[in-house]
């Protein structure tokens, strides 16, 4: 039984805690403000604006709940508490994501994402949708060509060619920033079939050299992204199998950016890393 069979199991399990965390924002105002020590109700009262009734009712709920423990006159929130804090943090975040980006996920397809990572697209709330317009059509890819240039080490993972990556890269390379690329078997003949590249991938050496690892993956892939160390940038493709090329998520946070390293070390784990031997097997086809 997978857990979106067992859904309703764990919501008859947990209705009770959810909506008695979720309904009052008192009960959240209370909770939030006594997480690190412990704190009297007129401490309580003065962060958070609130009125002694209000405190004392909902303090005298979370006590009864046992998410707060009572230490002489204050009050600290309780580990049960503390994890039931958190677990509505993730939950909301995962919400936020959702909401927040949902003409980004309608109509497009989610299959490059596996599923412990749409788990935590909460990861992704603090992003911004980069998206073109009439006066600046190219606006999604000029954002993410200003992002590579302020990185240190770039990963990427593509399943279409643009000629114009492959000179960025290569300028991005000569400046020594590391960079792994992950390619499919069709893009990577792709490029070595464009005469100008094909004078880039005969110097085998330069590109098997420190600063350019690849690894060709041998399916296809939905998904488009790049992550440095410090943004990610992630494109989707449309319903129709074509890469919409309009839209850009672009995130800076560390929450992002890990969530990026995961899903690239994901592929990585199912690629084969390209030796000079197999770049010129490319190259003679």
């Amino acid at each position: 039984m997978t857990d979106l069979e067992n859904l309703f199991n764990y919501y008859d399990f947990v209705q009770d805690d959810l909506k008695f965390m979720i309904k009052s924002r008192i009960r959240l105002n209370i909770l939030s403000s006594i997480t690190e020590y412990p704190k009297a109700m007129k401490e309580i009262k003065e962060e958070n604006d609130l009125s002694f009734a209000a405190i004392s009712n909902n303090m005298k709920r979370l006590l009864e709940e046992n998410m707060v423990i009572k230490i002489e006159d204050k009050y600290l929130i309780s580990q049960i508490g503390l994890l039931k804090l958190y677990s509505l943090m993730d939950f909301l975040k995962l919400m936020s994501s959702t909401k927040k980006f949902e003409e980004l996920w309608l109509n497009h397809d989610m299959g490059g994402v596996p599923d412990f990572l749409l788990e935590d697209l909460g990861a992704l709330k603090d992003s911004e949708l980069i998206k073109a317009n009439y006066k600046d059509v190219f606006k999604p890819y000029t954002e993410y060509s200003k992002l590579l240039e302020n990185a240190k080490e770039i990963k990427g993972v593509s399943p279409f060619f643009n000629p114009s990556d492959v000179d960025l890269f290569d300028q991005l390379s000569e400046k020594g920033i590391k960079i792994e690329l992950i390619l499919t078997a069709e893009v990577l003949e792709q490029i070595v079939k464009t005469s100008k590249l094909r004078d880039i991938f005969k110097d085998l050496k330069r590109v098997m050299d420190k600063n350019l690892s690849m690894w060709v993956y041998n399916d296809k892939i939905s998904v488009a992204f790049t992550v440095s160390d410090n943004f990610l940038s992630l494109g989707l493709m449309n319903d129709d199998g074509s890469y919409d090329q309009n839209r850009d998520l672009v995130s800076s946070s560390n929450d992002a950016v890990n969530w990026g390293e995961n899903l690239f070390n994901y592929y990585l784990s199912k690629s084969e890393k390209l030796s000079t031997r197999k770049i010129a097997n490319y190259l003679l086809k």
